[in-house]
């Protein structure tokens, strides 16, 4: 048989939970970190940020875009 390779995850802490604040749309800064050069949000998986805040960053970066305050294409 085959045996199936274990994949060995590193466990990273989020951001948001160490310094014990939420992310918000005014930040404009820490929220296009979590942007990709074309504009999309970035997966928790590559951002290492938790569950929780990868959602509220996402409201926070959808409320930021809607305010004009970041791009919602960018590189075109």
């Amino acid at each position: 048989m085959i045996q199936k390779k274990k994949i060995i995850r590193v466990a990273r802490n989020c951001q948001f939970c160490k310094e014990k604040k939420e992310p918000t749309f005014k930040e404009v800064a820490m929220l296009a970190r979590y942007i990709s050069e074309r504009g999309r949000i970035l997966s928790h998986d590559r951002t290492g940020v938790c569950s929780k805040h990868q959602r509220a960053m996402a409201v926070a970066i959808k409320r930021a875009r809607h305010l004009a305050i970041l791009p919602f294409v960018s590189g075109l």
